[in-house]
């Protein structure tokens, strides 16, 4: 018999599935690779696993309605497998303290000029969205880099 999880459990889990093969590729990245984008204008690198590490303190910040808290872009990739690493942490603190009933209430938040008003779960579903397109956009720098990205997943999860 299998236990069902709570939503936010489901939650946790999609998150971390992604999440963690983030934190895996972002360990192989070459100590050089920080400063190379794939063409003038794209993020470097080190943008990029920034824009990574801070993207759900976005979410929270708007769900909270408070200033966002952005850390600097890291100077080395070492500095950037910290910020992945102790912003993990900081983000698995607070969706855990997520309920089912606090993930019904409502907020908003706006994307691009555009305020969105919905359930708190269903930001927490585009947050999994966002993580999961710039992963892969990092998954193809890495590739370009000649390195091989772990599954696209953690299915241990």
């Amino acid at each position: 018999m299998t236990t069902q999880l709570t939503t936010a459990q489901k939650i946790m889990k999609g998150w971390n599935m992604h999440h963690n093969s983030l934190v895996q590729l972002v360990d192989q990245l070459p100590a050089s690779s920080g400063n190379w984008r794939p063409w003038d204008g794209g993020m470097t690198t080190l943008e990029l696993v920034h824009h990574l590490a801070w993207t759900p303190e976005f979410f929270f910040a708007q769900i909270e309605q408070r200033d966002m808290n952005i850390p600097p872009v890291p100077s080395t990739i070492e500095e950037a497998r910290e910020l992945v690493k102790h912003l993990t942490a900081v983000t698995e603190q607070k969706l855990n303290a997520y309920t089912d009933s606090k993930l019904q209430e409502v907020a908003t938040i706006h994307i691009n000029g555009v305020a969105i008003t919905e359930p708190i779960e269903e930001m927490f579903h585009r947050l999994v969205a966002h993580e999961a397109h710039h992963k892969g956009q990092l998954f193809v720098y890495a590739r370009m880099l000649g390195v091989t990205p772990p599954f696209y997943v953690d299915l241990s999860v």
